[in-house]
């Protein structure tokens, strides 16, 4: 009579060859992190955040609000309350412009008229902001896109204002 061999052989199927796969990609997996992320070369790693200067104007401006545009003054998105920037250097005011008809039913471009503390003016200044320059243009804060002459309405502690962007370089 034969003997019976009473030890089966075990077979591997698909789950099991599945299970092996996921392992060794796993380690894998890890060990590309451990290579890559030392390197710094993550694809993930965070932007570096850079300081620009921000060139501004804000025109037809009341003289006494242009008391609140000093050096380091801290200015916020007004609509999505994001930090923008502060104030670095001094700002230049002059009378607003304006266009009144003449004589002959012409426009013509001039200074608004001194009236005192309620005088308009026109501002010029720059503000120091953190961001970096993507391929599709500068990002604030890494997420909020601004371009030379993009409107933005800004708050202070003690003041909105609408500024106009006129030029956006790096800080040196």
């Amino acid at each position: 009579m034969p003997k019976q061999n009473t030890r089966e052989r075990r077979r591997l199927n698909a789950v099991d060859y599945f299970l092996i796969i996921a392992a060794i990609l796993c380690i894998a997996g890890a060990a590309l992190r451990v290579v890559i992320g030392n390197a710094g070369g993550s694809l993930s790693s965070p932007v570096v955040q850079e300081d620009y200067i921000v060139s501004f104007k804000i025109e037809n401006i009341r003289r006494t609000s242009t008391e609140y545009l000093t050096e380091g003054e801290e200015f916020y998105i007004e609509s999505t309350k994001q930090y923008m920037g502060k104030i670095t250097g001094s700002v230049a005011t002059s009378p607003a412009l304006f266009y009144v008809e003449d004589a002959n039913g012409n426009y013509v471009l001039t200074d608004a008229p001194e009236n005192g503390d309620a005088s308009r003016e026109d501002v010029h200044g720059t503000m120091l902001v953190s961001g970096y320059m993507s391929e599709s243009g500068f990002l604030l804060g890494g997420s909020t896109p601004i371009a030379a002459n993009k409107d933005l309405t800004l708050r202070s502690k003690n003041l909105s204002v609408k500024i106009i962007i006129t030029d956006i370089a790096k800080a040196s």
